[in-house]
């Protein structure tokens, strides 16, 4: 990963922890830290925030403070939205989880790490597997694809934890979780 993304992460992980708020990250960033290079232009980043933090975070954008009541209203909703970081040009998704035991579970379950020389959350690889299979049914994206077929290669996975989770999320596996 580019320095550019290494200035972007301590940004950003600098700006929520300061705030209080708790954060994972997932997508393609969370797939490189477990060891699969890949391209990705932006961080996803799960947040646990009520919709008044969200001017906690946008005092550190300041060309994006005109939409912190669309913003609020995102959170409120359990939905994206997103930030360009105008010094690094990278994009920050920003998600809020809507209450489910799943979300819950998958969050209590991020893993303390360091990457590239930054402390942050990340989420689990099995979550992020179970994650990719929601975008991958919803997309059919090559690129889903091929991060699950990466992360399904990791012979320590939890699978009981996983397969109960596909149950209960009712998710299409596509063969993949076949033993």
């Amino acid at each position: 990963m580019s320095n550019t993304f290494v200035a972007a992460l301590k940004k950003i992980t600098s700006i929520l922890d300061e705030a209080a708020i708790d954060y994972m990250i997932v997508g393609g960033f969370a797939v490189s830290y477990h060891n699969r290079a890949r391209t990705t232009n932006d961080l996803d980043i799960i947040l646990q925030m009520s919709p008044r933090q969200v001017k906690l975070i946008l005092n550190h954008f300041p060309e994006w403070l005109d939409f912190s009541d669309a913003f609020a209203q995102s959170v409120e909703e359990g939905s994206l939205f997103n930030i360009t970081d105008f010094e690094t040009g990278i994009r920050f998704d920003l998600m809020t989880y809507k209450d489910s035991e799943y979300n819950w579970t998958a969050f209590g379950r991020r893993e303390e790490v360091e990457f590239m020389g930054v402390r942050c959350f990340i989420s689990s690889r099995e979550d992020l597997i179970l994650a990719k299979l929601q975008w991958y049914n919803l997309s059919k994206s090559e690129k889903q694809l091929e991060d699950l077929k990466f992360l399904l290669l990791d012979e320590n996975l939890d699978m009981t934890y996983l397969k109960g989770w596909v149950k209960n999320l009712k998710l299409k596996t596509h063969g993949l979780l076949e033993s």
